[in-house]
């Protein structure tokens, strides 16, 4: 069968059998395609963990900051009211209320020193005349309220349930200004209240700043940034132009300042907050609770998505390094290996072909040179196999000759065994193989059928005279057993007859004993009489009953011996009939095995010694 017939072996790959024909007949497209479905995997499963990763990432990201704007609100939240409690004890204090000026002016002083650093001054305010009756700042004092720190002078205050009023935030003393007013109940009946200062930017100083390059503002209602992170000269009006623009239901953008005042929190994407800020900034916003203001916490994107953009540029990189990797094995590996294969695919065909001389010397160290080696190898095994297949067919057809003049040997000798054995079946046990040293094997048969008849005709003489004797023995033994048997019902009768004798005998001696009782009572009832002297006859008497009555309990004896003696008889007919009953058994069977073995001839020396019968004595005759 040529190449190009041959089947495919059965350890082929299955796969082989669904692709095309072009991947199948070369192991080089196969090759390069699995590595090009390598490099797509490989590219779709970091596409796909890019997906996965920056989707999360981005939610991750939102979260965190969302948290931080809502960590400053809640900042927020804490210190205004912080600031309202203090504004209210303040007011309640008695040397505000009813203090004399100098006392209420060192109280002033004392509070403004203790407490924090984003309250700039406590003031008494006559709201009557909006004059400064007593400050912290003590330059203030007497002077007219100015309307920049305080453009509610002039207003209804609404105080609230805790009593304090909270002023927007505005732009004075170079700060953002955020005061809160007490009402303070005085004896004389002043309008006057208590007006505490804060600098709301020293409080957005304060708030988190989780990573360089992050800032948060307060907004307002009017979209104006009232503090800050970064310095604040002047509060500008932000307009709401940090915006997301989502059309609302009239077609009207809604900035995230309106979102946030709604109650709404959220997160802008780079390219939704104002141009000014557009792809440098990330805003995450959140409502201050009770208050007009949003926070928004400002995230450089190379802070926001640090993580991202470090897990895609890895993911770029590490799909290049594949990528690269795998075209450098597909060329360095794949052509040279290509190459190695169809030299030695040459070589195995000439193999095939007969050509034993095939240069298989290896010219490489790896798997393929391994290869060569196993093809040399298997090449001077078969040239081997060969040789020693051609020396082989010479000893064979030396071996079929022998085997022929063996098989003929053994045949004649086969019909000279079954004539000898035909013989011995027939009764012939003279009959004995001959060995003549030509075939070790069918003399070491022939000796040891030899040495079997021969024990076989011993024991087959030997049975004949011992079927014989056991016939004569069962015919003595049954005689013995016969007369044996007389003598015990004899025994038996003569027993019975001693028996029924001591019966009567020891009814007449009871019967006297009874007699000699009535006797003795007469005599012991006539031995008190004075005119009687009977005690020697009594005596007499008496010895006489104490005989008569030793012979009954004899008697007595006698009977049971008897007894016993004839249930001993009995049992020994018995056993004797049973004797009888197997020496006749025996003796039917002796008879036929006698006429089975007369038909065996033997040797007269292998007949059987058997000692004399049960009646007989021993004998010697001749050989066992």
């Amino acid at each position: 069968m040529s190449a190009e017939e041959t089947p495919p072996d059965a350890d082929t790959d299955d796969v082989s059998g669904i692709l095309p024909g072009f991947l199948a007949r070369s192991f080089l497209a196969k090759f390069v395609v699995a590595l090009l479905l390598v490099t797509v995997v490989i590219l779709g499963v970091s596409a796909n963990t890019y997906a996965q990763t920056s989707t999360q990432l981005t939610e991750d990201t939102q979260t965190e900051y969302v948290g931080v704007a809502n960590s400053s609100a809640t900042q927020i939240v804490e210190w205004r009211q912080s600031r309202r409690d203090t504004t209210r004890r303040i007011a309640q204090f008695q040397e505000i209320r009813s203090g004399t000026q100098s006392e209420r002016q060192a109280f002033l002083e004392a509070e403004a020193a203790r407490l924090p650093d984003d309250v700039i001054k406590i003031q008494l305010v006559n709201r009557t005349s909006n004059t400064v009756t007593a400050s912290s700042d003590t330059t203030r004092i007497g002077e007219p309220q100015l309307s920049r720190e305080a453009p509610w002078r002039n207003e209804e205050l609404d105080y609230g349930e805790d009593g304090v009023y909270v002023a927007e935030a505005t732009n004075a003393l170079q700060t953002s200004l955020v005061s809160f007013v007490a009402e303070v109940e005085t004896d004389t009946g002043e309008n006057r209240v208590l007006v505490v200062q804060t600098d709301l930017n020293a409080l957005a100083a304060d708030l988190p700043q989780p990573s360089a390059g992050v800032y948060s503002q307060v907004i307002d209602s009017q979209g104006r940034v009232v503090a800050g992170t970064r310095g604040q000269s002047a509060l500008g009006a932000n307009a709401g132009s940090l915006q997301q623009y989502d059309e609302s239901s009239d077609g009207v953008a809604q900035s995230f300042v309106q979102r946030g005042l709604e109650g709404q929190k959220g997160f802008l994407e780079p390219g939704e907050v104002k141009s000014s800020l557009s792809g440098e900034y990330v805003v995450a916003y959140h409502p201050v609770a009770d208050e007009e203001w949003v926070v928004a916490t400002h995230v450089p994107v190379s802070t926001a998505y640090a993580l991202q953009n470090t897990i895609q540029n890895n993911l770029l990189v590490l799909s290049g390094v594949a990528f690269l990797g795998i075209a450098f094995i597909g060329v360095v590996f794949g052509r040279g290996t290509v190459s190695a294969l169809n030299r030695l695919t040459e070589k195995a065909e000439r193999l095939e072909a007969g050509n034993l001389d095939v240069d298989l010397d290896p010219t490489r160290r790896d798997e393929f040179g391994q290869l060569t080696a196993s093809f040399a190898n298997m090449r001077d095994a078969l040239r081997d196999r060969i040789q020693e297949a051609e020396s082989a067919r010479k000893e064979a057809e030396v071996s079929r000759q022998e085997a022929l003049a063996m098989t003929d040997y053994l045949q004649e000798k086969a019909e000279d065994y079954s004539e000898v054995m035909r013989q011995c079946a027939n009764g012939d046990l003279t009959q004995r193989m001959e060995t003549d040293n030509e075939n070790e094997a069918m003399d070491r048969i022939a000796e040891e059928f030899n040495e079997m008849l021969g024990e076989l005709e011993k024991t087959t003489g030997q049975l004949k005279t011992f079927s014989e004797e056991v016939a004569e023995s069962s015919e003595i033994v049954l005689t013995n057993t016969e007369n044996v048997r007389q003598s015990g019902e004899q025994v038996t009768a003569s027993v019975e007859r001693i028996n029924a004798d001591a019966t009567d005998q020891e009814a007449r001696l009871e019967e006297l004993a009874g007699d000699m009782e009535v006797v003795l009572d007469r005599l012991h009832s006539l031995k008190g009489n004075p005119h009687v002297d009977i005690t020697d006859e009594l005596e007499q008497f008496e010895n006489v009953a104490a005989v008569l009555e030793d012979a009954t309990g004899q008697s007595q004896s006698i009977r049971t011996e008897a007894e016993s003696a004839a249930e001993t008889s009995k049992q020994q007919a018995d056993e004797l009939d049973e004797v009888s009953e197997r020496a006749d058994r025996l003796k039917r069977y002796a008879k036929p095995l006698g006429g089975i073995l007369d038909r065996f001839e033997t040797a007269a020396e292998h007949e059987f010694v058997f000692s004399g019968g049960p009646s007989q004595p021993v004998q010697d005759d001749g050989d066992d």
